[in-house]
């Protein structure tokens, strides 16, 4: 039984672009015995959650999400009608989620 301070190595995956820590649940990290065992969890299951890792870097769904709009640029849903003296909806990407209002010329 191991008991008191023990220093034990380990891996986590952070993403390149931005830094986030890889985990399926709030605050949580995984950890993983090797790098080989981190780079099979990503490509199986962190795809479902939107990691990619491409043989050189790691990359989360919103570092993905901006990556796609920078090259393809954003998608906005067409405007809705809005009745006389409304304040107006600001669209959101529904890709990379920036709003209308926050891009830069």
């Amino acid at each position: 039984m191991k008991t008191g301070f023990l220093t034990v190595a380990h891996v986590v995956v952070h993403c390149d672009g931005c830094g986030d820590r890889y985990s399926e649940i709030r605050y949580d990290q995984l950890c993983f015995a090797s790098v080989n065992e981190a780079i099979a969890y990503i490509t199986g299951r962190g795809a479902g959650v939107g990691w990619v890792y491409d043989g050189d870097k790691v990359l989360c769904d919103g570092c993905l999400a901006s990556a796609r709009c920078l090259d393809h640029g954003h998608t906005f849903p067409e405007p809705r009608r809005r009745l006389l003296g409304s304040k107006p909806d600001f669209r959101t990407c529904s890709v990379c989620g920036i709003s209308e209002t926050e891009i830069e010329e």
